[in-house]
């Protein structure tokens, strides 16, 4: 289990299951594998249920952080 915390103060745990997700790239997702390969594969990726910035854990243990930001749309007439 490893926790962090966030920027919004929030302490992030990978053992949440309702903020712990898998991602999967296409080129990982498209291929005749078991479920447990592809889990394998997967990249562990937490939200933190504060400030729902998304915490990604790469392979060499170092985090990306992404933040939600706005939606940005041109003016409609």
């Amino acid at each position: 289990m490893a926790k962090i915390r966030c920027m919004c103060g929030n302490i992030v745990r990978d053992d949440d299951p309702h903020d712990t997700m898998y991602f999967l790239t296409d080129d990982e997702f498209d291929v005749e594998a078991s479920g447990s390969t592809l889990f394998g594969k997967a990249t562990r990726v937490v939200r933190c249920p504060e400030c729902e910035r998304l915490w990604i854990w790469a392979d060499d243990g170092v985090l990306t952080e992404y933040v939600k930001g706005e939606v940005i749309r041109p003016d409609e007439p």
